[in-house]
């Protein structure tokens, strides 16, 4: 049965920079800027929702920490309806290094697992993360929560089609690596320093074998215990540190 997902969260984008590209871009539907601080930047970002007539609200940091889930706000929170997504063609139009490594989630339906990795993500330095409009967790309230400011601070992309997605990317020069409990190569024995785009499975049923098929390598955490899998965030994070890994060392 197909999951489907409820649109009226009420969603909460936090930090200087993200709210401010949040209320030029003129598609984001916000609907109230609360505000903790009285200097330049926070008098710059109440005219930007003035302009918009978006209802500036003076408010305690430690409003803005509830709302958020966490305390990296920087002393200001816009509320939207809907969150704006990036465009894939934008995020490649990107010189290689700002757009290098990506992850591309497959079917990834828990919006706590979804945050998670988003935080994982930006603190191990994913240039993006790419989501299936369909059968997946968008990013709303509970994964915004959950990432505590890594779904502001990474790029994210909603496809429609991930097989689709995948041939654009290989080519545009990535390399993709499915992360599979059965994949024929270990995490540090598979090269991930080339430009990479990681792809990572449901929750359940991993990787779906058409996306599958378009993964250049697939590779696998190595277990030392009695369990054969780990959760699909816990594995994202062991493999992005990996990839963070090689390029710091050079080495595998």
């Amino acid at each position: 049965m197909k999951k489907t997902f409820s649109a009226r969260e009420e969603i909460w984008i936090s930090g200087i920079n993200p709210v401010k590209e949040a209320l030029l871009g003129e598609k984001t539907p916000g609907s109230e800027l609360l505000l903790a601080r009285n200097d330049a930047r926070g008098r710059e970002i109440a005219e930007l929702a003035a302009k918009r007539s978006i209802p500036v609200i003076p408010s305690a940091r430690e409003r803005l920490d509830a709302l958020a889930g966490h305390s990296h706000h920087q002393g200001v929170a816009l509320r939207i309806s809907e969150f704006p997504y990036a465009h894939l063609e934008g995020l490649l139009a990107k010189p290689l290094a700002e757009r290098d490594p990506l992850v591309v989630l497959d079917s990834v339906q828990d919006p706590r697992n979804l945050g998670a990795i988003l935080r994982s993500a930006c603190f191990l330095g994913a240039k993006g993360v790419v989501i299936p409009a369909d059968r997946s967790a968008p990013v709303g309230a509970s994964a915004i929560k959950v990432a505590a400011g890594g779904a502001v601070y990474v790029p994210i992309v909603r496809v429609t089609n991930v097989v689709r997605t995948l041939l654009q990317l290989k080519s545009a020069g990535y390399w993709t690596a499915g992360l599979d409990a059965h994949g024929a190569l270990a995490s540090y024995e598979a090269d991930l320093s080339v430009p990479l785009c990681l792809v990572i499975g449901n929750e359940q049923k991993g990787i779906r074998p058409l996306v599958r098929k378009e993964c250049d390598m697939l590779v696998k955490i190595p277990a030392a215990g009695p369990l054969d899998s780990l959760n699909a965030a816990s594995a994202a994070s062991i493999a992005l540190y990996e990839i963070l890994r090689q390029r710091l060392t050079g080495k595998r």
